[in-house]
Parts: structure tokens; C-alpha cells; sequence
């Protein structure tokens, strides 16, 4: 009778355990700012719920803001890319907007990244250092929103009846908004705003906009 043998424990090479590592600390920082905010977010804070030590945060990152911006701005850049190939693709613009509310829902069902967004805006506002670093991101991801939202009003015939930054920025405040447990609620997350809620204004906007001439 032979036994049975033993799995031995796989043994990751340096490079392995580092990137185990990076991607443990990128996973705890995404938690402790949509839980503590910026401000109440230290690197021995990420560190020590992700099982390591204040070095390793170091060893990995120059600080927590430069952690959060590269976090937020990797996230946005890849689904902002898929948003924007949609809207040029040869969908019809109600199955387009059903598909981009579907997407959303997808990309955020616990809200985390809308939690984490209003945080960093706040965090802007409140740092000048750290609105200077934020105010490169901001621009690009305005910018590819209004590619977004160009494209659909010209898909349907349509101009924007306010400049497009404004209703970019607009629909960009809204997205990164949460509502309040409701009362008694206990051990509830705040909640962001739906996505067919600003799919819905979009379609109102876009019917009362003026068609191109």
C-alpha cells in the first residue's frame, strides 16, 4: 500500500513574492480609502491590514497619495477605454446606453470606486500639494468623457446644449456621489447613485437637446 504524498507548499521566486505583495497592498489601500478617506489613511494603516509591515509599504511606494492616484488613475483609464470603444461601435443608441449602464454596474457593484473618487476630489480640494498630481488625472479623464458623451449626442443627431466640460463635470460629480444609509440601517455602506439614474438624465438631455444643423 502506497501513502499518500504530500502537496509540498509552491515556493515563489523574489519576483513572485513582490508582486504577491504589491497586489496585497494595492487590495488593502482600496479598502482603507473608501473606508477611512485620505486623510485617515496611513501607510502603516495599509500595511498592517494587509499583513505586513510599515517597510514593505516603503519598499513598494513613495507614499500613500502617489499609491491612490496610481490606483484610481490604472481603474479609470482601462474601463474609460472600453466606455469609449462602445460609443464608437455600431450599436443603436438605446442598446448603447443599455449596454454602458450595465457596464457601470459591473465595474462598481459595492461602490467602492464611488466612494473612493469622492474622497480624492475632497482630498484635492483640502491639499494643494497633492491638487497639483490630481489635476493631470482629472483633466484626461474629463477629457475622455467628453469623447464619450460627444459621441452619443452625435450618434443621435444631437449638439450639447451647454460646453461639454460643464456637462462632463456635471455628470462626473454625480457619478462619484453616495446617498446615506437609510435611518436604522445599522451596519450599512454608504451607496452610490445608480447608473441607470445618469443614464436616465443623459437620454433627457440628449431629448431636449438641439439636433445639428
Amino acid at each position: 500500500m502506497h501513502l499518500k504524498s504530500k502537496k509540498l507548499p509552491v515556493r515563489l521566486n523574489r519576483d513572485e513574492r513582490r508582486q504577491q505583495t504589491l497586489e496585497a497592498l494595492r487590495e488593502s489601500a482600496l479598502r482603507e480609502f473608501a473606508r477611512f478617506g485620505v486623510a485617515g489613511t496611513s501607510a502603516e494603516r495599509i500595511a498592517e491590514a494587509a499583513g505586513f509591515t510599515r517597510g514593505a509599504f516603503y519598499a513598494n511606494f513613495d507614499n500613500k497619495q502617489s499609491l491612490l492616484l496610481e490606483l484610481i488613475s490604472e481603474r479609470m483609464a482601462a474601463e474609460q477605454t472600453s466606455w469609449l470603444e462602445l460609443t464608437e461601435s455600431g450599436l443603436e443608441l438605446d442598446a448603447l446606453l443599455e449596454t454602458l449602464n450595465e457596464r457601470s454596474l459591473r465595474f462598481d457593484p459595492e461602490g467602492l470606486w464611488a466612494m473612493i473618487s469622492a474622497e480624492t476630489y475632497l482630498y484635492a480640494l483640502r491639499d494643494p500639494a497633492f491638487a497639483e498630481q490630481y489635476v493631470a488625472y482629472h483633466e484626461t479623464t474629463r477629457s475622455t468623457f467628453s469623447h464619450i458623451i460627444g459621441n452619443l449626442f452625435a450618434r443621435a443627431g444631437k449638439r450639447s446644449p451647454v460646453p461639454l466640460d460643464d456637462l462632463c463635470d456635471a455628470f462626473l460629480a454625480l457619478s462619484r456621489s453616495v446617498r446615506l444609509p437609510k435611518s436604522g440601517a445599522i451596519g450599512t455602506v454608504p451607496q452610490p447613485m445608480p447608473p441607470m439614474l445618469l443614464i436616465t438624465l443623459l437620454r433627457g438631455v440628449i431629448a431636449i437637446a438641439p439636433s445639428i444643423d
